[in-house]
């Protein structure tokens, strides 16, 4: 599971997590430092994958490399422990580059050799690549109502299994949503049926 860190020289924070067999370090926005202190995360804390999906999703982190499983801090060698066997959130539902697995400076990307089709690439394969797609988005700016309309509008016939990936996870976020809405709702009728009926007592 991610985990919130403080610099020591100065007043910021980073995240570390473990994505694909590497350690990653997430660079917090003041934003986004704001929203983990709201949330009581305090450092050296543990917290939901899913809540840096969303900080990530809404550009309040942002990647600066890849670490190897060690890290050194100080002089002393420590060895970070991520990912239990019950998280709940595990670490394939983050997005990552089709070519390599990268999750640094992700974008959808749409090529434009053959078929309309789409992929998330990173900065570094995006760079290799880049005569062969013609349209890049920053996959931060992609919300569920914004990924539909250019896959309409550029009529992409075929998304790879990244974008598939992300797609899936934009329509589950979404269904929950609605369905915790749902829930709500049900369950203030419930209490207001027992109360129009004198059955129970609110407090």
């Amino acid at each position: 599971m991610p985990v919130l860190h403080k610099y020591k020289d100065r007043a910021d924070y980073y995240i570390l997590t473990r994505i694909q067999d590497n350690i990653i370090t997430f660079q917090l926005t003041d934003e986004g430092q704001r929203r983990l202190q709201e949330a009581g995360i305090g450092t050296g804390e543990k917290f939901p994958r899913a809540l840096l999906l969303d900080l990530y999703r809404f550009g309040e982190v942002f990647t600066h490399g890849t670490w190897s499983c060690e890290v050194i801090d100080g002089h002393e060698q420590t060895v970070i422990v991520f990912d239990l066997p019950n998280d709940p959130d595990p670490e394939k539902m983050f997005p990552s580059c089709s070519a390599c697995s990268s999750i640094n400076d992700l974008h959808l990307v749409e090529m434009k050799k053959g078929e309309h089709n789409a992929s998330i690439l990173c900065a570094d394969c995006r760079s290799k690549k880049i005569a062969t797609f013609d349209t890049s988005i920053p996959l931060a700016l992609l919300s569920r109502a914004i990924l539909n309309r250019v896959i309409a509008m550029k009529e992409i016939t075929k998304l790879d299994a990244s974008v598939k990936a992300y797609k899936e996870l934009l329509d589950a976020e979404f269904e929950s949503k609605w369905n915790a809405y749902r829930k709500e709702k049900v369950e203030q009728s419930i209490l207001i049926e027992v109360d129009a009926g004198n059955q129970g007592k609110l407090i």
